[in-house]
């Protein structure tokens, strides 16, 4: 029986797998309203403050399943349903304050947003714009910062507050690098899922008369257990795929080559992670030039399966 490290991926498992269940059996469209209640069947709720609410972000879930918001080209995307139960982004006194005489958080303040009540530092949150200057100022650190754990997590700071307190991800400085999905602990925001279009091709071959292969990482030998790598790789040709290729072997290609871009350039960056790519690109254009025009090790394996 498969473990999980959180419910959200539960959840996320359960979602995908009635979806793709659908898909095989060309019932999509017949059958997936049903799906939230199958998976959260009631009466009473165990996750969110009713069963109804629960089937609402299961259905949002439903969307993400099948490739999320068509018009976003973000890899992750945030349910604004399921992102209601995070405290807001602000800076609170804690009870560490001693109500010192120096009062070094309130001349600290760029806009007066502190100011000392019953012998007590106070902020005002209207006026407060979150700069952290009086976390700094403060000799007891008595000030802190409570921070979304999204926001925390996002090595870009693409994500921000919107006017309605729910997460916004700005595509133009997101790196799709997934931090903020596993950071959240309310699964909030989601990585959008191709198993859809896994399937039609899977199908399409059998019509067509293409090939569809399955690429899998040295990681996938773990992800089945007590399943055998064998019989991971005999599972996926028995779903209908024509072969199974290992990312590895792509890696050492990618390997190969680096080796001789590197002695020609004297200098190099990795092109593995889209997601470093992304920042390089988006934080450090800079640096630009460094990145390795070697494709990563999955179009590598791809050129090779193709070719």
């Amino acid at each position: 029986m498969h473990t999980f490290e959180t419910k959200i991926q539960e959840l996320k498992v359960s979602v995908l797998t009635e979806v793709a269940r659908l898909a095989w059996t060309d019932k999509t469209q017949s059958a997936i309203l049903d799906i939230p209640e199958k998976i959260i069947p009631g009466p009473e709720a165990s996750l969110r403050c009713c069963i109804y609410k629960e089937r609402a972000i299961i259905s949002s879930r439903i969307k993400m399943a099948m490739g999320g918001d068509k018009t976003n080209p973000s890899v992750v995307e945030v349910l604004p349903i399921a992102c209601d139960e995070c405290p807001v982004t602000e800076m609170t006194v804690s009870a560490s304050c001693r109500g010192c005489l120096a009062t070094r958080c309130v001349h600290a303040c760029p806009k007066d947003a502190i100011t000392i009540v019953n012998h007590r530092a106070s902020i005002d949150h209207a006026k407060c714009i979150t700069c952290g200057k009086c976390l700094t100022a403060c000799q007891y650190s008595a000030i802190v910062k409570t921070q979304r754990p999204c926001e925390k997590g996002c090595p870009a700071k693409a994500i921000s507050m919107g006017p309605d307190k729910k997460a916004t991800i700005d595509i133009n400085e997101c790196i799709s690098c997934g931090n903020c999905v596993y950071q959240c602990p309310f699964g909030a925001i989601q990585d959008k899922s191709w198993i859809m279009d896994a399937i039609q091709m899977i199908r399409g071959g059998e019509h067509w008369g293409y090939k569809t292969y399955a690429v899998i990482a040295p990681s996938i030998a773990g992800q089945f257990a007590p399943a055998t790598y064998g019989q991971v790789v005999a599972g996926l040709k028995q779903l209908g795929f024509s072969g199974v290729a290992e990312v590895a072997l792509g890696a050492d290609m990618v390997a190969d080559r680096e080796s001789d871009e590197l002695a020609e350039k004297g200098m190099l960056t990795s092109s593995c992670c889209p997601g470093f790519v992304g920042y390089v690109k988006k934080k450090h254009p800079d640096l630009n030039e460094y990145v390795s025009h070697t494709p990563s090790p999955m179009v590598m394996i791809g050129l090779h399966l193709k070719y």
